[in-house]
């Protein structure tokens, strides 16, 4: 019981420390491109439209809309997002490219 009470402990520091120190620098330096949910746009990116808010919210502009999202987490090339005023799920992943591209 305390050694899973510990290890519980452990994980959500981590996930804190986490999103306070890394998760804006990946999502800054990415092109997601979407999956499923709310489509705002297909790719997002912080140079093209994300504003980045504080490492709980960012903005997407696309078309002359505005949308605002809770960022529920950014691991392994997974985007997950929450919209703001809807609380409906969103879903991107990492844009890898092709063998084209390089």
């Amino acid at each position: 019981m305390r050694k899973s009470f510990i290890l519980i402990i452990i994980i959500l520091l981590t996930l804190i420390l986490d999103r306070i120190l890394f998760m804006e620098k990946r999502l800054a330096n990415n092109l997601f491109e979407y999956e499923t949910g709310v489509y705002v746009g297909d790719p997002i990116s912080a140079s093209q439209n994300i504003i980045i808010k504080n490492n709980f919210e960012i903005q997407i502009s696309k078309n002359e809309n505005s949308n605002s999202f809770y960022v529920l987490g950014l691991y392994f090339g997974e985007l997950y997002l929450l919209e703001k005023n809807t609380f409906k799920y969103t879903h991107y992943t990492e844009f890898q490219g092709s063998s084209r591209w390089n």
